[in-house]
């Protein structure tokens, strides 16, 4: 028992003075400089060399860029190590807008498309593949100056995150360097329902109910992923060969979950929700509003009553009409009695024209629903469409997977008209004056 118990405490003593050895060789092997590693593109070891205190002793903006990277920015467990110190320019922009250190020749310019405020948009061919996309060129200058950062980064990832939808135009890339922003994204070679609107001016009932749907799909689809698109109009819908419709351009989009408000003036005056010039919170129904005024667009060739006008006394003002359900107050100018004072009579906003009174009861009745002044009582879901009057026995999803062709509608209804989709895509860069305005918050 006595040597028993004596061995017992020596090889007690024996695992204490072992353990601190064990746990050195632990600590001094998972610290040594051989597991460092890259560095930027050399060894920690190689830091004492002659050579790398001359690099190090450099500025940082003369070491050579392209080490750093193939090191921190391919590789992702290097990603959150500061080897290199990334300008104030382009860390503001990132993570949406990957670092390149020089501009993809892989694409081949082949024209200008259009022009805004902060760049311009090119149709490219990707020398690879031999396929068109759409380059959008953005000035970071510009941007900055306008303080629209965080806009250009929330229209980055709203495509990116929504793109891959049927009824909307598909994000391929994006990538930033020192001085500019490049987002790529498929090209749409049918133009804009502007220019198709503009040619037929009045459309069937058959096609509007076609390209209403189309239009439903893609807004309840980003309804319901969260994002409020606040732009909808047909300079912002393009044509595909058979007509589909693709919304573009999600500068004034904002993520924007379910049930939630926002109170950010911005949009197209003739297309913006009495809510959002009333200056009040609203949600995803504003976008709503916006289809009916396209709806209405393509019914009569004319525009229902604005939610804002212009005032007769002072023609570079802009006054905003109430949304009261009695009547709105006139503008008189009185000149004395008895010598006929002029009276100017605003309707109320979403009125139709006069020319929807041809109409059939479900479009007229699909209108004054998506035209409704109250947000809350306004249609404002997929669902509602489909259980509206005008939608009874439509099909629904014939639509979401592209079985019904919008272009065999047109030449049954346009018979000697052969609507050429090449011709349409040419615009000049004056129709595209505000592609990439910035918000204006008027709060």
């Amino acid at each position: 028992m006595g040597n028993s118990h004596n061995k017992s405490i020596h090889y007690r003593d024996h695992k204490h003075a072992a353990f601190p050895i064990r746990d050195g060789q632990a600590f001094t092997s998972q610290f040594s400089l051989s597991h460092f590693g890259n560095l930027s593109g050399r060894s920690f070891i190689s830091l004492t060399s002659n050579q790398s205190v001359c690099s190090a002793s450099r500025p940082w903006s003369r070491v050579s860029r392209r080490r750093w990277n193939d090191s921190t920015l391919n590789n992702h467990l290097e990603a959150s190590k500061t080897a290199w110190p990334v300008t104030h320019k382009e860390s503001i922009f990132l993570p949406e807008f990957p670092i390149t250190t020089h501009l993809n020749k892989d694409f081949q310019v082949i024209s200008a498309i259009a022009k805004g405020a902060f760049g311009e948009v090119l149709k490219v061919r990707k020398n690879s593949n031999g396929k068109e996309y759409a380059l959008k060129v953005l000035s970071k200058s510009q941007v900055v100056a306008e303080r629209a950062v965080n806009q250009v980064k929330a229209e980055a990832s709203i495509q990116s995150a929504c793109g891959h939808h049927s009824f909307i135009v598909g994000a391929v890339s994006r990538w930033q360097t020192k001085k500019t922003l490049y987002i790529v994204t498929e090209y749409v070679s049918g133009g804009e329902l502007l220019a198709l609107l503009e040619r037929y001016r009045k459309l069937p009932e058959e096609i509007v109910k076609v390209f209403v749907a189309e239009i439903a799909i893609a807004l309840d689809f980003l309804h319901n992923a969260g994002v409020i698109y606040r732009d909808l109009k047909p300079e912002n819908i393009l044509i595909d060969e058979e007509f589909h419709l693709k919304l573009i351009d999600f500068g004034l989009s904002k993520w924007l979950s379910i049930g939630a408000r926002t109170t950010t003036i911005c949009g197209t005056l003739k297309y913006m929700a009495p809510e959002i010039l009333s200056r009040e919170p609203y949600g995803h129904a504003a976008d709503w509003w916006s289809l009916g005024v396209i709806t209405c667009r393509m019914f009569t060739d004319e525009y229902p009553a604005p939610a804002i006008t212009e005032n007769p006394a002072a023609s570079n003002e802009v006054e905003i009409a109430r949304t009261s359900n009695d009547v709105i107050a006139n503008d008189i100018a009185d000149n004395g009695p008895g010598d006929g004072s002029r009276i100017y009579t605003r309707p109320l906003p979403g009125t139709l024209p006069e020319t929807a009174q041809h109409l059939s009861k479900a479009s007229r009745a699909l209108l004054l629903r998506l035209l409704e002044r109250d947000p809350k009582v306004r249609m404002r879901s997929l669902r509602q469409l489909q259980q509206s009057a005008l939608y009874m026995g439509f099909n629904f999803e014939h639509v979401k997977t592209k079985k019904v062709s919008p272009r065999s509608l047109f030449k049954r209804y346009f018979l000697n008209d052969d609507y050429q989709v090449d011709n349409a895509s040419k615009t000049t860069s004056q129709d595209f004056a505000s592609f990439d305005e910035p918000i204006k918050d008027l709060m």
